[in-house]
């Protein structure tokens, strides 16, 4: 059975996941540098295209399982 101060230690975290989620919905997990640094690596055609690599991800995603795993 719980008592007070359990009740009030868990509408706490409650309270405080609800603001952490709130902060985060309010912008974008995006780091604008980094979009910044691949979209003029690409514009100067530095960006690296690895077909196998594209290939795994992809059937990663179709899967389910984790591109980066080794093989």
């Amino acid at each position: 059975m719980e008592t007070g101060a359990e009740r009030a230690a868990t509408g706490a975290a409650a309270g405080s996941l609800q603001a952490v989620a709130h902060d985060m919905a309010a912008s974008p997990p995006v780091d604008a540098d980094r979009v910044a640094r691949i979209r003029k690596a690409i514009k100067d055609g530095t960006f690296p295209i690895l077909p196998a690599t594209i290939a795994d991800h992809l059937l990663a995603m179709k899967y389910h399982w984790d591109g980066n795993d080794a093989a």
